[in-house]
Order: structure tokens, then C-alpha cells, then sequence
């Protein structure tokens, strides 16, 4: 199911007229009380809808795509459902396991398949293969704390920044069957569920580590400037309560780069250099660790 703003959702299946099953997607627009079936498979051979996906920027312009016939084939309506289109979805490989739009640009939409991750920039007109880094790729997530695609794969949980470039591998693979589906909350952890029916937490800035349970507000902290565009920035915290306080450097996929300082602070406002002259222009975090909370902030560089 996918929630489309308001009282509006979405969901996708199959429907069985007289043992033929038919793909259908389903809207409902008061909050899941009553739905309206949109039947786009409609002939008389096997049919069903595998994902449904609507655009941020535009939430009368749905994509949907399933399987008909032998065939994988993509719809989409630019009036809420009032009227579909066939797309012809040139160069898309695989079983479509779930779709995503781009926050911002609606003809830009990812596909997760068996043959990995597909991006179109033309509104499914034509497709790519983003990278051949993993295979099966099963859910999409759109992260803002991440700032971009959350792939969950057969090799554990990949990033796309920004949507554009070579997705990087999120942190250490846990070391069990295939990662199924994945979100991030306000906490800043990221949850992943996998095929052996497990569920594994991630805090951001690590990949590695599950966060503390805080008992204690967690330090307000900031990065100036951000973007940084000279060697050097201020990191700026303040800490509810004394203790000793870690604070480490690290790039997007969870790789600790540096230990910026390890000592007993005071609760307070302080300040610490960071030293970014050896680091490549991306997208990084900096945690503080202290007794009771952990918190991460993230900065870019850009030369």
C-alpha cells in the first residue's frame, strides 16, 4: 500500500472473475473506507499489479506496473486514475519487485527488479541499469535523513545519493539471507526486515552499530559552514550532561575516517575544529557518543 497524501492511498493485487485473474490497483481517498478498482489487465489471461507508485511532486500521477500474459508491462495516470496509458518500458529487465518516484521530478522513477536496480528519466519511456554492484534488489526507500535511495538487496542495504552516481553499500552486511525491506525513522536509526524473518536496526553514522536508549535530551548540534567548501569547519554541541564524550568522523557508508576527540567534557556549549582538507567532496557525518545518548549530524563538502 502506498499512502498518497491526506486521506489518499493506494494498493495493487489481482482480482478473480470466473477463474481469471485480472491486475487491478486500488484508490481510496477517505482513508481506506471505501476503494475504487482500476482494472488495467483486463483480458482474459493471468494477471496482477506487483507495485504502485505516486509522485511527491504530483500525487495525481501514479505509475503501476505488473504482469500480464508473460508480459511485465508499466501504466501510469496523470489524473488520479480517471484515465490510463500502456508505457512501453524499453530496456527494463527482471521481476519488478517495488517502485519509487523522485521527490522533486516525476519523470525520474526507480525500479527495483531480480536483475537489480532500473532508472528511467523520461517517465518510463526508457530504461538503464544503475549498477551491476548487487542483483536482486526487493525495496525502495526514499530517506531524507539519508538524502537519497534506500536499496534493500540480496547483499544488504545499498545508498543512491541524491539519485545520481554509483549506489555505495550502507555499513557491514548483518550476515543473513537477503534484506527484504527497509526504513529509517526520526530517531535516526535504520531499520532493515529480512527473509529469515529478522528485523536489524543501524545508527546512522556507523552502519554497524544499534543505537543507545537514551535517557537524556541528546546534544543539539550543528556544522558551520555546510556545505564546506575550505579544509576546515566548527562542529557546535551542547551537551545536556557531563561525561565522556566521543566524537568521530564518518563517510556515508558507515567507515569511520577519524577520531576527532575522546574526552571527559562538561555539559555545555562547545566547539571543536574538524579537519576536512583530506576529504573528497561528498556527503559525511560526525557523531557524538557520551554516556546516556549518541547523535549524528551530517555535512557535505564540496570543493
Amino acid at each position: 500500500m502506498v499512502y498518497a497524501g491526506g486521506d489518499t492511498f493506494w494498493s495493487c493485487g489481482y482480482k478473480n472473475v470466473s477463474g481469471t485473474y485480472k491486475g487491478v490497483v486500488s484508490q481510496s481517498t477517505d482513508g481506506g473506507e471505501n476503494w475504487i478498482r482500476h482494472e488495467l489487465y483486463s483480458s482474459t489471461v493471468y494477471g496482477y499489479i506487483r507495485t504502485v507508485a505516486v509522485a511527491p511532486s504530483d500525487s495525481d500521477r501514479v505509475f503501476a506496473m505488473g504482469y500480464a500474459g508473460g508480459i511485465y508491462t508499466l501504466y501510469k495516470t496523470e489524473n488520479g486514475g480517471t484515465s490510463w496509458s500502456e508505457v512501453s518500458a524499453s530496456g527494463l529487465s527482471g521481476t519488478p519487485y517495488d517502485m519509487m518516484i523522485h521527490p522533486a521530478d516525476p519523470d525520474r522513477i526507480a525500479i527495483a527488479s531480480s536483475s537489480g536496480l532500473y532508472s528511467s528519466d523520461n517517465g518510463g519511456l526508457n530504461w538503464s541499469k544503475v549498477t551491476s554492484s548487487f542483483s536482486t534488489s526487493k525495496n525502495l526507500y526514499q530517506s531524507e535523513a539519508l538524502g537519497g535511495l534506500v536499496i534493500s538487496t540480496t547483499s544488504g542495504i545499498w545508498v543512491w545519493d541524491n539519485w545520481s552516481g554509483t549506489p555505495f553499500h550502507w555499513g557491514e552486511n548483518p550476515g543473513v539471507p537477503g534484506i527484504n525491506c527497509a526504513l529509517d525513522t526520526a530517531e535516526d536509526v535504520l531499520f532493515a526486515g529480512t527473509s529469515g524473518a529478522a528485523v536489524w536496526t543501524s545508527w546512522f553514522g556507523t552502519g554497524t552499530e544499534e543505537a543507545n536508549s537514551a535517557t537524556v535530551p541528546a546534544p543539539d548540534m550543528s556544522i558551520s559552514p555546510n556545505p564546506v567548501t575550505s579544509g576546515s569547519a566548527v562542529l557546535y554541541f551542547n551537551l545536556p550532561l557531563a561525561g565522556q564524550t566521543t566524537v568521530t568522523l564518518f563517510d556515508l557508508s558507515g567507515r569511520a575516517l577519524q577520531e576527532v576527540s575522546s574526552e571527559i567534557m562538561t555539559a555545555g556549549v562547545h566547539e571543536l575544529q574538524l579537519n576536512t582538507s583530506d576529504l573528497a567532496p561528498g556527503i559525511y557525518f560526525t557523531r557524538i557518543q557520551s554516556e546516556g545518548f549518541s547523535m549524528s549530524a551530517r555535512f557535505a563538502v564540496s570543493r
